[in-house]
C-alpha cells in the first residue's frame, strides 16, 4: 500500500514539474506521456492519476482533453541557494519569501540550480519560514567548479572552493597530468553525488598554484561564472559602428533636439570611467525648477537582436569588484562612444522636468537629444564645495571648492543642492525608507593587496544625484504606465507579516521602545522607527535589521510598486551603459515618442518578451551582487590577515548557537566562535537573541558593543574570526581556516 502511495506521489511530482517547465501550458495525455518518457502501456495509469489530481483540485482539465496547473501557490520555481551543511533555500522567481529545503528533500539538486519546489505545511524548526521539496530541475546551474586537487591513496579528488556545492568530486589524474597535489583546477561535474555515491567529474583546466594573484583572479572569475572577453562577433559589430565625428550629422539627420548650449555636468566618483548621466538645472518664474536628466543613448548603438545586444542581455549588468570592473558593454562603448565625456558631443535621451517649489512634478518632456557636458565633476569636488558653501563666512582655501567660486556653475550646484533637499524631504514624507548603509572603501596596490579598509558614508553630493535619478525614473515609469505601454518595472514587494513580527520582537528584546509602534506593514511606520533611533548607539543595527527583513527588489513586467521608495510606479532608466533593463526601457520610450508610436503588434511582442528579460536581468543582478560582496569579503579578510592580535571595537549584529557575529567600525564583519567564550559555558537563548553564561549569567546580546581581538583570517574563505578580549588574558593568535 505504502509503495503505491509513494509511486503515486513520484508520478504527481513529475507531472507538476513538466507542466511548470512548460510555464503552465496545458498538455494532452499524449504530450505528457512523451514528456514523462512513459510508453503507451502506461497510458491508463497516467489517465487515472490525472483524473484523481483534477478531482483534488491539483490540476484543471482544459478544452480538447488537455491538463494544466491552476493558478496556485503550492508550487514555486526559483534558484537554490546552497549551504555547506547540505540544506538550501529557494529564491523564488516571483516576489515571495525564501523556502527552506532540507538535505533530504534536495533530490539531487545543488546550489545554483533552477528548480521546481512543492511547498509543505511544515514550519522549519518552530520558525516561521516555509519548507519545501525539490520535485524537478528546470535548469542546471554551474557544472564547472573551482577547487583544490587532493590525492587520497590512489584516488584523486577535487574539493570545491565553494562549499555550498556537495563535494569532493572524484576525478582521474590523466585529465590534467600537469596539475600537482594542492593546485587549483576547474572540474566539470558529470554526475552529482547522491546518497553515499560521490560526485564524479573531469578536470578541464589547470589554474595554477594557490596564493598567486593570477590564480586567485582566475579562480574568482570561474567561481562566480563571471563573463570573460567579449566574443569576436560583438567586437566586430562595435568596429563597424560610426565614429565620434559622425555624431553632429546623425543628430541633424534624426531631428534630435540640440541641447549643447544648455549648461550641464556629470557628477561621479573620481575613479569612474563610464558616465551614464548628466544633469542640468534652470530657475523658472514662481520659484519653480527645470531639472534636466540627460542619459546616454545606448540604444542607438546597441540594436535589438544583434550580437552586441545578445551579449548585453546575457551579462545583464556590469560587475564592480574591488580590483576590476567587468562591463556589460565593450569599453569602446562603455568608456568612450556612449560615455558622457566633458566637452564632447554625445547622443542622449533627455528628460526635462518642471518642478514646483514643493517638489511636485508640473510637466515632463522626453526628447532624443544631442548634448555636450560642460564639466566632469567628482563627488569629492562637489562635497568640498557644499561644505565650503555652508561655512563661507569663515573663508575656504580648499582648491577643489574654488572650482565653483564666482561662476554660474557654483550657482547651479547651490540650486541643485536646494532642490535635492526638497525632493528628499518629499520622498521621506510619503513614507520612503532612508536605509542607506555605509559602504566599505578599500584601497589596494598594483598587486591587489589591500592597504586600507574604511567606512564611507553617502555624502550630500551622492544624495543629490540619487534624488535626481529616482525622480527621473519615476517620471519615465509614470509616462509609460499612463499610456498603457509595456515596460520593465523595478519592483519591491511588501515584507510579510511574519518578517514584521520577527523584526518587532527582535527590536523589543533590544529595549528599543519605538518597536512597539510598528503595528502595520507600511513604510511610514518603519520610517518612524528609523527617525526615533537616529543618533542612538543602535541606529546602525536597526537599519541593518530592517533591511534584512525586506524582500529583494527585482525586475518585473508587471507593476506592483516599490515598497522601499513608497513609489506606486518605478523603473530603471538612468544607467543603460551598465544595466540591461534601462536599455530596454530606452527602446520602449523612444519608440513611443516616434511618429508612429508603439504599434499593437509591437506591444504584443513586448508583452511576450519582457517577462523573460526581467527574469534574466534579476538573476544576473543577484549573481553580480554575490560576486561583489564576495570580492569585498575577500579583500577585507586579506587586510585583517595583517592585523592578527590587534584589538577593535565592534557591535554584535548576529547571535547564533555557534557564536556571535560582530561588525567593526571599518565595516569588517567576523565571528566569535562560541568556543572562544572560555570564561563560562554559554547557552543560546533564541527568543531573546542572546548567549547567557550558565555560571556568571553574563550575556552577549544583539546590539551590544564589544571589544574583540583578531585571532584568524582567511582570504581564501573571505572570513575573519575574533575573540572577546574580556574572555581571556591574551587569546592565542593562530592562522589557518576559519
Amino acid at each position: 500500500m505504502q509503495k503505491r502511495k509513494n509511486a503515486s506521489r513520484v508520478l504527481r511530482d513529475k507531472i507538476i514539474a513538466v507542466l511548470k517547465r512548460h510555464k503552465h501550458k496545458s498538455l494532452t495525455v499524449k504530450q505528457l506521456l512523451s514528456e514523462l518518457e512513459m510508453g503507451p502501456q502506461d497510458r491508463s495509469i497516467l489517465k487515472q492519476e490525472l483524473k484523481k489530481m483534477v478531482a483534488e483540485g491539483i490540476l484543471v482539465k482544459a478544452e480538447a482533453g488537455k491538463y494544466g496547473l491552476p493558478e496556485r501557490l503550492d508550487y514555486l520555481t526559483g534558484v537554490l541557494e546552497g549551504n555547506r551543511r547540505g540544506f538550501a533555500f529557494l529564491r523564488p522567481d516571483q516576489e515571495s519569501e525564501d523556502v527552506f529545503i532540507s538535505s533530504s528533500d534536495m533530490n539531487e539538486a545543488v546550489h545554483g540550480d533552477k528548480v521546481i519546489v512543492r511547498l509543505s505545511n511544515k514550519k522549519r524548526r518552530n520558525r516561521k519560514s516555509r519548507e519545501g521539496t525539490v520535485i524537478g530541475i528546470v535548469k542546471r546551474g554551474q557544472r564547472r567548479l573551482v577547487g583544490t586537487l587532493q590525492r587520497e591513496g590512489k584516488r584523486y579528488l577535487v574539493v570545491p572552493d565553494d562549499q555550498r556545492f556537495p563535494g569532493p568530486v572524484q576525478v582521474k589524474r590523466k585529465d590534467l597530468p600537469e596539475a600537482r597535489n594542492g593546485d587549483k583546477v576547474i572540474v566539470e561535474v558529470e554526475k552529482w553525488s547522491h546518497g553515499t555515491r560521490p560526485s564524479k567529474g573531469k578536470m578541464v583546466e589547470h589554474l595554477g598554484p594557490p596564493g598567486s594573484f593570477r590564480t586567485e583572479q582566475l579562480s574568482f572569475g570561474h567561481k562566480f561564472d563571471l563573463p570573460g572577453e567579449f566574443p569576436d562577433p560583438v567586437l566586430k559589430e562595435v568596429d563597424n559602428l560610426h565614429g565620434e565625428e559622425d555624431i553632429p550629422r546623425l543628430a541633424r539627420d534624426q531631428g534630435r533636439v540640440d541641447l549643447r548650449d544648455l549648461q550641464m555636468v556629470t557628477i561621479d566618483d573620481e575613479k569612474a570611467k563610464d558616465f551614464d548621466d548628466a544633469v542640468s538645472l534652470e530657475a523658472l518664474p514662481g520659484g519653480r525648477f527645470r531639472l534636466g536628466v540627460h542619459i546616454a543613448d545606448v540604444s542607438h548603438y546597441v540594436k535589438e537582436g544583434k550580437p552586441l545586444d545578445r551579449e548585453a542581455l546575457k551579462r545583464g549588468t556590469s560587475i564592480y569588484l574591488v580590483d576590476r570592473a567587468i562591463h556589460m558593454l565593450p569599453p569602446e562603448l562603455s568608456e568612450k562612444m556612449c560615455s558622457l565625456q566633458a566637452e564632447r558631443d554625445r547622443l542622449a535621451v533627455s528628460v526635462l522636468m518642471d518642478i514646483s517649489e514643493a517638489g511636485e512634478l508640473v510637466d515632463a518632456r522626453f526628447q532624443e537629444s544631442v548634448i555636450r557636458v560642460d564639466e566632469r565633476l567628482t563627488y569629492q569636488q562637489v562635497e568640498a564645495y557644499l561644505e565650503q558653501a555652508d561655512n563661507r563666512q569663515n573663508g575656504d582655501t580648499d582648491p577643489a571648492a574654488k572650482l565653483f567660486n564666482h561662476s554660474s556653475l557654483g550657482e547651479m550646484i547651490d540650486q541643485m543642492d536646494r532642490l535635492a533637499k526638497i525632493l528628499r524631504q518629499q520622498r521621506l514624507e510619503r513614507g520612503a525608507l532612508d536605509l542607506d548603509l555605509p559602504d566599505a572603501e578599500i584601497e589596494i596596490d598594483e598587486n591587489g593587496v589591500p592597504l586600507s579598509v574604511e567606512r564611507r558614508e553617502m555624502g550630500r553630493s551622492e544624495s543629490l544625484i540619487e534624488e535626481f535619478m529616482i525622480y527621473c525614473n519615476e517620471a519615465v515609469a509614470e509616462f509609460l504606465t499612463e499610456d498603457e505601454i509595456p515596460c520593465i518595472y523595478r519592483v519591491h514587494a511588501v515584507p510579510t507579516e511574519e518578517k514584521l513580527t520577527s523584526l518587532r520582537e527582535t527590536l523589543t528584546l533590544m529595549n528599543i521602545q519605538a518597536a512597539e509602534k510598528i503595528r502595520e506593514l507600511k513604510p511610514k511606520h518603519l520610517k518612524m522607527l528609523l527617525e526615533e533611533t537616529r543618533g542612538e548607539k543602535a541606529e546602525r543595527l536597526v537599519r541593518y535589521l530592517i533591511l534584512r527583513s525586506l524582500p529583494q527588489a527585482c525586475y518585473s513586467a508587471s507593476n506592483s510598486g516599490h515598497f522601499g521608495l513608497a513609489s506606486e510606479c518605478y523603473c530603471h532608466f538612468t544607467s543603460p551603459i551598465r544595466r540591461y533593463p534601462d536599455l530596454v526601457v530606452h527602446r520602449i520610450l523612444k519608440k513611443q515618442l516616434s511618429e508612429d508610436g508603439l504599434t499593437a503588434s509591437r506591444q504584443k511582442r513586448l508583452q511576450a518578451r519582457l517577462p523573460g528579460i526581467a527574469q534574466q536581468s534579476s538573476e544576473r543582478e543577484r549573481a553580480a551582487v554575490d560576486a561583489e560582496r564576495a570580492s569585498l569579503d575577500i579583500k577585507k579578510a586579506q587586510y585583517m590577515e595583517q592585523k592578527l592580535g590587534e584589538v577593535y571595537t565592534g557591535i554584535i549584529n548576529g547571535v547564533t548557537n555557534f557564536g556571535l557575529f560582530v561588525e567593526l567600525d571599518n565595516t569588517v564583519e567576523g565571528m566569535i566562535p562560541v568556543t572562544e567564550l572560555i570564561d563560562d559555558y554559554y547557552v543560546y537563548n533564541e527568543k531573546a537573541a542572546m548567549l547567557v553564561g550558565e555560571r556568571t549569567r553574563k550575556t552577549y546580546r544583539l546590539g551590544d558593543t564589544i571589544k574583540v581581538q583578531v585571532i584568524r583570517a582567511s582570504k581564501e574563505e573571505g572570513k575573519v574570526a575574533f575573540a572577546p578580549v574580556e574572555s581571556s588574558e591574551a587569546p592565542a593568535v593562530t592562522g589557518g581556516r576559519v
